[in-house]
Order: structure tokens, then sequence, then C-alpha cells
């Protein structure tokens, strides 16, 4: 990010060429190549890294069992071990097809998209309305941003920085190929309100949990969430309309979708808990029929109630022997 500027800086910068970054480099390559595979053959070879990363990824997995869990108290063992693994299958396949959006045309990348639901876009643009899009975290989040980008909507959003710098300035041009904005969390909501006034469509990640003050405790899939109560604020302030939206990758077809449900309405409301829970509803609804597709690995449900302790940190010390 620029230190005058809030949208995210992707000039490329010698540093990169630093030794520490040449692993980071020969990945990069790879997803290039990968690019050129024929799709089936792609997907056939990270399901087959699946079971590794059961085995060996026993954090990541911890906290992924522990939020089906929690969202789905009636499924059997056996089949939350089911949607953990194909969740497992899914975001292999949608990493190995990343290098995608670097590597191929525009029309190769709108041609592997499948939309449902374009009649809620078409009428939020034949309105003019400034859009939110929704969309909760799914393994193909990126690619759904990038193909809206790529038909010509001018697009924003906010993300969270990669630890590794050259992986991140990776993806963010990817992410901005089309002409995309990226800001900074850092760079605070009057960012996002001045570009949404200006005429760009805002691309919102609704469901991380950012901790006790920011937040309010809502129910999603039953469980009490801190959840951001931003969406009726920023929809308060600027007029837009909100439209949820996920975006998957059918394994079956071998093919990114992207699932548009009807404009959130009325709102906002004069409640505010009411409007967070709304939000948590929609992205239920999203997940209804694609539960194998949200990154479950991601610690949702951190924040308590009626502890400060993290709620997965007792089976992660145990994980590690602590």
């Amino acid at each position: 990010m620029s230190g005058h500027d809030p949208v995210y800086d992707h000039a490329f910068t010698p540093r990169y060429l630093h030794p520490r970054y040449w692993p980071t480099w020969l990945a990069i390559a790879a997803l290039w190549l990968l690019a050129w595979v024929p799709v089936r053959l792609r997907d056939r070879f990270a399901a087959a890294f699946a079971p590794l990363l059961v085995r060996f990824a026993k954090k990541q997995c911890y906290i992924a069992r522990t939020n089906i869990g929690l969202c789905f108290p009636e499924l059997p063992e056996a089949e939350r071990e089911h949607m953990l693994r194909r969740s497992i299958e899914v975001g292999l396949m949608g990493f190995f097809g990343y290098g995608e959006w670097t590597a191929r045309s525009k029309a190769y990348l709108q041609n592997r998209f499948r939309v449902r639901g374009q009649e809620h876009l078409d009428a939020c643009l034949a309105a003019g309305d400034r859009i939110i899009f929704m969309i909760p975290h799914t393994w193909t989040i990126d690619a759904g941003g990038l193909y809206l980008n790529s038909l010509g909507l001018p697009m924003c959003t906010m993300m969270h920085s990669a630890k590794n710098e050259l992986f991140d300035w990776f993806i963010n041009r990817q992410r901005t190929r089309f002409g995309g904005l990226i800001y900074e969390r850092n760079a605070g909501i009057k960012s996002i309100i001045k570009t949404l006034r200006d005429g760009n469509h805002f691309f919102y990640l609704p469901d991380q949990d950012h901790g006790r003050e920011a937040s309010l405790f809502v129910p999603f899939f039953g469980e009490l969430k801190a959840t951001l109560p931003a969406l009726p604020k920023l929809v308060r302030l600027t007029g837009a309309r909100v439209l949820p939206v996920l975006s998957v990758y059918n394994a079956e077809q071998h093919r990114y979708e992207l699932i548009i449900r009807p404009p959130m309405a009325p709102y906002p409301t004069a409640d505010l808990a009411a409007d967070t829970r709304a939000m948590n509803a929609e992205i239920e609804a999203l997940l209804a029929d694609w539960p194998e597709q949200y990154m479950w690995f991601l610690k949702y449900f951190q924040t308590q109630v009626d502890t400060d302790e993290g709620r997965y940190e007792a089976g992660i010390r145990r994980i590690r022997g602590e």
C-alpha cells in the first residue's frame, strides 16, 4: 500500500528478487504452469493431495472440525468428516487453478464461469444502483470478484495482507488485473464510502471475527458469533443495494459458479442487531447447497460470549502438546 494513497500499490520492486523469495517464485511458476494443464486432469491431481492435508494439517483440520461441529451438530461424525474432506479437495482444486487468473485470457476465464441469479444483478445495474456484493469466504472467492470485474464492473474491496510480501504482491496484482481497487483493512471505512459514492461497487467479506469491541453477538448456524455490524451502516451511508453472492467451484462440472440471491430488502432497518443477523442468515442460505465450499479452517467463532479465551486455543495447545 502506498504511503500517501490507501489503494494497494502493486508495482514491482527489486527486493522481490532477494533469495529468500526464490521458493515463492517457484510456487508462482508452478501455479502459472498448472493454468495450462487440462482442467479435469488438474482437478484429479488436486484431489489426490487431500488425504495428505487431512493427515498433516492437524491444527487447521481441528479448527475446521470444530466449526463444522458447531454449525452442523445434527450431522453424524462420518458426514462431518466427509464435508471436511470435500472442502479440502475443493480448496486444492481452486488453489491449483489459481494461476489461471494471471495466465489465461479474459474470454477463457469468463467461459469458465456459470452464473445463477443473473437477473438480480441485471436489475440493479439497470436501475443504476451502487452494489455491495456481500460474499462469504469460499475457496474461490477471488475468482468471483475477478469475474465480475472482467465484465467491466468497477469494483473495489478490502483485503488483509499476506505474510509473504511477494505472494501478497502476486495475488493483489492478479486481483487488480481488470482494473479493480484493493484497499488494506487499515485504510478505514471512509475510503470505501468515497469509492462507492464515486460509482464503484464493493466486494464485501462479512464473516470474519473482528473481536468483541467491534462486534455484535448474533446467531450464525444457531451459534452466537461475534459479527461486525458494518454492512447496514455502510448501506445507510451510501444508499447501495446489497446482493448476497457465493463464488464456488463445481468439482463435478469442473467449472466456477457464481450464485446471486435477490437484493436484501428492506435493508437496513431501525434494528441494527436484526440487520446484522439478516446478513448471517443470507450467508447460511448461500451455503445451504454448498457447505463444502466454505473456508472452514478460519476462526469464525474465536471470540466467545462468556470468556476472553479464544474458542480454539485449548484444542490447539493439545495438538501442539503444550
